[in-house]
């Protein structure tokens, strides 16, 4: 028979995975606009061609790595893949702060510059890629056997939904009260709770690597037992 709510809902893995996928979205939904932001302003037709190259080039890396995350989810595990891309928000986020950093303290923004602020969107790629792909390969792990995957995959997507619609507001305001580059840095601590939470509290979900790992610990026994053996037989009795 299938769980029923209040059971799915009393699961302290999807609590924490939903409080992780709100946190999440809540630091780097509005990176993003806030990167168009500071490329587009002030820098005429140049700012704009690269502001409008953000999407695209995060857009192309995303494909690509949501398309190695298919292929090694199950062979290094969610979890592993899963930190890479929590992780790239903080690391973003920190170069970010430094790039802007350099900006305002030039007169006049070089093109090598906006490109590298632009390049900075590689990791928005990855981090939406790798995010986008395995949220739903570990909400399918947490809710199995309890027939529960739509009710379990709605409520990780209304976190991730309403988490990116508090962090349009809230980077929007830590612009205007803070400026650009403290809202940067801002949003990078904030990004460091998701990541280092699921470090911490969320274990590896994916049932192949627990099988994996079954099979492992059986080699090792059975490569360990005649070594045992072969001491006991060789070792002198004591009379």
């Amino acid at each position: 028979a299938a769980a029923t709510p209040m059971e799915i809902l009393k699961d302290p893995i999807l609590l924490v995975f939903i409080f992780i996928v709100f946190l999440f979205h809540t630091s780097n939904g509005t990176v993003l606009p806030l990167v168009m932001q500071t490329l587009a302003i002030g820098e005429g037709r140049v700012g704009i061609l690269m502001s409008g190259l953000c999407i695209i080039v995060a857009q192309v890396f995303m494909v690509g790595s949501a398309k190695v995350c298919g292929d090694y989810s199950g062979r290094y595990g969610r979890k592993t893949l899963f930190l890479i891309g929590l992780f790239s928000v903080p690391i973003r986020c920190l170069i970010l702060y430094f790039l802007t950093g350099i900006k305002n303290a030039q007169a006049e923004t070089s093109v090598l510059l906006q490109v590298i602020i632009l390049s900075t969107q590689i990791l928005d790629g990855v981090g939406a890629g790798v995010f986008g792909t395995m949220y739903i390969l570990v909400t399918s792990d947490i809710s199995g056997g309890t027939g529960r995957f739509s009710l379990t995959l709605g409520l990780t997507t209304a976190a991730m939904s309403i988490g990116g619609t508090v962090s349009g507001y809230l980077g929007q305001a830590l612009a205007q009260d803070r400026g650009y580059q403290m809202a940067f840095l801002i949003l990078g601590f904030m990004a460091l709770v998701p990541a280092v939470g699921y470090l911490l509290f969320m274990p590896e979900t994916s049932k192949e690597m627990d099988k994996k790992e079954d099979v492992v610990v059986r080699m090792t026994t059975i490569e360990e037992a005649p070594a045992a053996n072969e001491e006991g037989e060789s070792s002198p009795a004591i009379v």
